[in-house]
């Protein structure tokens, strides 16, 4: 067998790749809820805690969110206090967590380490190491910028252009 044989498919990566996030989407799932969060109201509040006076939108790009379903979330972590809205320029608004969302942000970050440590506990020093670096050149071969440069470079194949 060569090693073209071994080599899994992109289709079989994107399987497990797939799997593997929904189970992990599923164990911090039932983990948050245990204080009441789910784990797009984790995301935001980490990412406002990360970058203060974000706005919707770049919440919604960092969290993986449409605008509207990010600006779901902020509204419901506003009511229950965790987060404060100001206006920002134009028609933005930016976000501040507060006092009360912080340590519960920092609740949360502990469940998800804990959820975390348990998924990957089979996994060696290397295997985690390798694990890392694959899943970065992942993300950065699906930036935006890489995305569009692949595409553009494959619609060139065919001697048209988008």
């Amino acid at each position: 067998m060569t090693a073209d044989q071994d080599r899994p498919s992109g289709v079989d990566v994107a399987v497990l790749l797939r799997r593997a996030q929904l189970r992990k989407q599923m164990a911090c799932e039932a983990a948050l809820a245990q204080v009441g969060m789910t784990l797009p109201q984790w995301g935001v509040l980490h990412a406002v805690a990360a970058e203060p006076d974000s706005s919707t939108h770049a919440l919604a790009l960092v969290t993986g969110q449409s605008d509207q379903s990010a600006g779901a979330v902020v509204a419901r972590l506003e009511q229950r206090g965790l987060l404060e809205r100001r206006p920002g320029v134009g028609k933005a608004i930016l976000h501040r967590i507060t006092p009360d969302g912080d340590e519960l942000e920092r609740r949360c970050n502990t469940i998800v380490e804990e959820v975390m440590t348990r998924l990957i506990a089979g996994l060696g020093d290397q295997a985690l190491r390798t694990l890392r670096t694959s899943l970065e050149a992942i993300a950065e071969a699906a930036h935006p910028t890489a995305v569009k440069s692949a595409v553009n470079d494959h619609s060139g194949l065919s001697g048209t252009r988008s």
